[in-house]
């Protein structure tokens, strides 16, 4: 099978994927994400880059009401970083938040993280559909 989970929690509400045919991760979560589920979709997927080496990434955070902002700073901080030295030519796809404080918080974290210079390519998409089709096209020379 080409799709393999690599982080789950018990309930559901987070799930992190590697496809291995298109060679992408498709973060998931949903409600109020706790702490061990946020760092762990992402962490998951760190690890696996090291090993496999996909530049792709999806955030699916369409039903995410809310995070923890000392987990959006660790994100920033200490994540963000690690990513950037595991992989180059990274891009990153999100389907933000419905919720209005939530979407915000994420449109204003995508502005700090740009403002750093950490070069990740993110683009907002409607659906995880939209964002497959436009990151996964092969880069034309």
């Amino acid at each position: 099978m080409s799709i393999e989970t690599i982080y789950e929690n018990a309930d559901k509400s987070a799930h992190t994927t590697a496809d291995r045919e298109q060679k992408f991760y498709l973060v998931f979560a949903s409600g109020n994400v706790k702490t061990e589920d946020f760092k762990g979709g992402f962490n998951a997927v760190l690890e696996d880059i090291k090993v496999n080496n996909f530049n792709r990434i999806i955030l699916d955070l369409k039903k995410v009401n809310s995070t923890n902002i000392s987990d959006r700073a660790w994100l920033v901080s200490s994540y963000l970083p690690e990513l950037y030295k595991a992989t180059q030519d990274i891009k990153i796809g999100i389907i933000n938040s419905d919720g209005w404080i939530e979407g915000g918080a994420i449109r204003l974290l995508v502005g700090t993280i740009q403002g750093l210079g950490f070069s990740l390519g993110i683009t907002f998409f409607s659906n995880v559909e939209e964002a497959k089709t436009k990151l996964l096209v092969p880069p034309t020379k």
